[in-house]
């Protein structure tokens, strides 16, 4: 019975000063991405406000993923807050959290005067890391995706929408057409 002790003494010895160990960043890549778009709504100058309807177009799950399960997710996602600089751990989607869960409700927007087909698009902020963990009897190797935030954009087809922003982009594509210069 000693033996057995001693065992299970050293393996949970090892788990947690791997647990402990901290995480080397290979690669961290933060970008927004389109979670819904509206269908397009003809407006008319004296519209007001104008309710959108979002339809689901992406859902981003939140996962991590490692060589050993001696890393628990909860010290990847600390450090990853902690790589962010300004993000607290409470504001990256846990581990199987789902986009698509989050509360939605129609859009309901000013049209400020503006006539013609509008658009509303959403999106979140996704990070996807590398990361590597020195850990008694050689190195953990993992990755993590998850998201946070939210963004909003309001779109009028046949106007460029001259932004850079790859998720506004496909979003005017994927309801007005293709982009003109």
């Amino acid at each position: 019975m000693r033996k057995a002790t001693e065992v299970e003494t050293k393996a949970t010895a090892s788990a947690s000063s791997c647990a402990g160990g901290a995480l080397r960043w290979s690669s961290v890549h933060r970008e927004w991405r389109l979670t819904e778009v509206s269908p397009v709504v003809n407006v008319r100058r004296s519209d007001g406000w104008v309710t959108f309807h979002p339809v689901l177009v992406r859902n981003m799950v939140s996962q991590v993923s490692t060589s050993d399960d001696r890393i628990p997710a909860h010290q990847v996602l600390a450090a990853l807050a902690k790589r962010l600089k300004g993000w607290d751990l409470e504001e990256l989607a846990a581990p199987g959290k789902k986009s698509a869960d989050r509360l939605r409700y129609p859009l309901k927007v000013d049209s400020l005067g503006r006539a013609g087909r509008l658009v509303e698009a959403e999106g979140v902020q996704v990070v996807d890391a590398s990361f590597t963990v020195t850990c008694p009897g050689g190195d953990v190797y993992g990755s993590v995706s998850t998201w946070f935030g939210h963004a909003g954009a309001s779109l009028a087809c046949g106007v460029n929408p001259h932004t850079e922003e790859p998720w506004i982009q496909e979003a005017y594509r994927l309801t007005c057409g293709p982009l003109r210069h």
